[in-house]
């Protein structure tokens, strides 16, 4: 995937810690800010080590030049800051994508605040790569490519979709893509079984697109081949 900066023009490379996101998130407290939270995973500091772990971020974000102080003492996030906080605290929709092999496991997340879309990826453990998209109608192509081309890399791979949004936020879509040891693809769609398992349908990489077109644009799993 591209790795590209929310706000920059340059090459730069934006990448935030968890609690980094966490102090932008708690900047503006919004219903919205809250539900990117708890989609991302994030989890504030203990309450014994706040202060600590506060001062650290400040003063991090600070010396990259992501915040200052004003002189009544707020923390101001400079133009590329602003840009992500308010699509952390303005989201209406979510995209987790959840890339598996093994035991290991790397996350993604696509965060849509009305035309604005921006896109988490796992760098480290506790860190993210920003990066941003045109608008909503490219997350099709650019999830896709990121599927197809995981999928294609070995057998035995999985990748788990769940799309939230914001008019129901306790109820996840979700989608899921499987490369069998045979080489054979397999899409994991709803309906749920009585069971509460997805059904199982042949998939290919060409009927990615589709099938991702249509969880997230139009809130439906289904398998597209």
């Amino acid at each position: 995937m591209t790795e590209t900066t929310a706000a920059a023009t340059d090459e730069q490379v934006t990448i935030y810690t968890a609690y980094e996101l966490d102090f932008m998130l708690g900047l503006r407290d919004t219903e919205n800010g809250r539900i990117t939270r708890d989609q991302i995973g994030l989890r504030s500091a203990p309450e014994a080590a706040q202060e600590f772990v506060t001062a650290a971020v400040t003063s991090g974000l600070r010396a990259r030049g992501k915040v200052e102080r004003s002189e009544d003492g707020q923390w101001l996030l400079g133009q590329e800051g602003q840009v992500v906080a308010t699509a952390l605290t303005a989201a209406d929709r979510w995209l987790g994508i959840a890339l598996a092999e093994g035991e290991a496991m790397r996350m993604a997340f696509i965060i849509k605040a009305d035309e604005a879309i921006i896109m988490l990826t796992q760098d480290e453990l506790d860190s993210f790569v920003v990066t941003a998209l045109p608008g909503p109608e490219q997350v099709p192509a650019s999830v896709s490519d990121i599927v197809v081309a995981f999928l294609e890399e070995g057998n035995e791979r999985t990748v788990s979709l769940r799309r939230t949004d914001l008019s129901a936020p306790g109820d996840q879509i979700p989608l899921m893509f499987h490369v069998e040891a045979d080489s054979t693809w397999k899409a994991g769609h709803l309906p749920l079984d009585e069971e509460g398992v997805l059904t199982v349908s042949t998939a290919d990489a060409g009927s990615v697109t589709e099938s991702v077109r249509a969880l997230w644009e139009d809130g439906e799993s289904r398998a597209s081949a």
